[in-house]
């Protein structure tokens, strides 16, 4: 497993540092969802009132990923949380390439000590492994591997043995997570001969407007589960010309989006979380 080094609690600070400007005035809420009803459960109010919030809701479905994105669901500006958060750096010595070695993420200052740790590896894992890059490097090329597999994890790698990968995902994540992760199509990993990890390699971009994220506070859910949301700040102003300038930004909308963590007799597991950008 990764060392873990925690701060004290503080007050949440937004990403982008200087550049972000706390929006006091506060902002659009969104979020997204597999159906409109979904979002009225969630929100506490009606379809009827989430189609006249978004006119073009029709427009927000993506068949591609069978979802409704960025839906507004309510018509009062938003404030944004400012619970105190715990600054988490997860470092892994052993490997390669020093961008990948280390991640430094906030979470819930009200979480214990065991439940940082696992939210913070589940982003450091996502943010490396599995989201703005997909696979492990370095890995050695094999050819006529099924879907998007290309080789298999070597020296250097966040893990080259799949019992040791399976051990770091299942102190991490719950078993449905995983089982979800493993069973993809295309699969991003699959255990190969002799204990190596077969990997895919890929990247993706990340959202230009993307300011920071907060966090709501976590709540205790009737099944034990912790859920809460991660608030998630964008820039959506049509002005908003990117980061180059001097002038400071101000988000202007809060997409939500659910972290939730489930009991087990070994401690918190990550059962729901997406990168922020």
């Amino acid at each position: 497993m990764p060392d873990y080094t925690f701060s004290a609690p503080h007050k949440p600070l937004l990403q982008q540092g200087e550049k972000v400007v706390w929006p006091t005035e506060g902002v659009t809420l969104r979020y997204s969802a597999d159906s409109l009803e979904e979002v009225a459960e969630i929100f506490h109010t009606t379809v009827e009132n989430i189609k006249e919030l978004n006119p073009d809701w029709q427009d927000n479905y993506s068949r591609n990923g069978g979802r409704y994105w960025g839906l507004k669901v309510q018509a009062e500006p938003y404030t944004v949380p400012e619970n105190n958060v715990v600054t988490v750096t997860v470092n892994a010595p052993w490997v390669e390439s020093y961008y990948d070695r280390t991640e430094v993420s906030d979470v819930p200052a009200s979480l214990d000590k065991q439940a940082r740790a696992a939210l913070a590896s589940a982003y450091y894992f996502q943010y490396h492994w599995f989201g703005m890059h997909a696979g492990f490097m370095p890995f050695e090329s094999v050819e006529g591997l099924p879907g998007w597999l290309q080789g298999y994890a070597t020296d250097g790698a966040f893990y080259t043995k799949f019992s040791e990968f399976s051990s770091f995902l299942h102190t991490v994540y719950s078993d449905a997570w995983i089982d979800d992760m493993l069973n993809m199509d295309p699969t991003p990993f699959a255990e190969g001969e002799s204990d190596t990890i077969l990997t895919i390699d890929g990247d993706r971009g990340s959202n230009i407007a993307y300011c920071g994220h907060v966090f709501t506070e976590p709540e205790l859910q009737p099944d034990g589960s912790l859920t809460f949301y991660q608030v998630v700040l964008t820039c959506e102003n049509e002005d908003f010309a990117g980061w180059a300038g001097e002038e400071t930004i101000v988000p202007d909308t809060a997409t939500v989006t659910t972290v939730r963590l489930v009991p087990t007799e070994n401690g918190w597991r990550v059962d729901a979380l997406e990168l922020p950008n």
